[in-house]
Formats: C-alpha cells, structure tokens, sequence
C-alpha cells in the first residue's frame, strides 16, 4: 500500500523567514492612470481607499443593463483599444449622450 504525500497549503515558518522585508522607503508606486479623468468627471470618489460610510460622492444609484452577448464582447474591444474600463467607457457615452439631449 503507497502512503500518500500532501503537501502543506501554507509556506512553512524558515520559507517566510527567507523573504526579505520590503523597503517601503524605496519602493516606487504605480499612480492609477485613470485618476485624473474620474477626477475631472467628478461622479466618484476620487483618494485613497473607500470612502466612510454616508460620504459617498453622487448619490450614485447603481443600474443593471442587458444587452447581447456580441454587444457586450464589441464594447470591451473598443473600451479596451480606447485604454477605458468598460464601466468607464460606458459612463462616458452615457455623459455625452446626456449632453447632446435637449
């Protein structure tokens, strides 16, 4: 009969000990390259982390949408190609749409 070898899930206490400490003095940031077009937009919050509860910047209501399957793969190519999010690209034709309208 062959004895089963498993292997731990976690690193062990030396493997952890082995890893350098990281030098946050040193370490260089990457800044969000999408910052400053939210910023300028002014819909959400724009700084570090979440925002407290109830300082939410809006109110902004969440909104489910439907389209086909073929839309939706179209939509995050071109997104995509564009360096957007799709949420963000969607919220953009949304606001020009918006500001075309009478």
């Amino acid at each position: 009969m062959k004895r089963r070898v498993t292997r731990p899930r976690e690193p062990s206490a030396a493997s952890i000990r082995e890893i350098p400490e990281v030098d946050f003095g040193r370490a260089r940031l990457r800044r969000n390259p999408y910052a400053a077009r939210v910023a300028a937009e002014s819909i959400v919050h724009v700084g570090r982390g979440r925002p407290k509860k109830g300082t939410e910047t809006g109110p902004t209501v969440p909104r489910s949408v439907r389209f086909p399957a073929q839309l939706w793969k179209l939509l995050e190519a071109k997104a995509k190609a564009e360096g957007l999010t799709l949420h963000s690209a969607l919220r953009a034709a949304i606001l020009e749409w918006a500001k075309r309208a009478p």
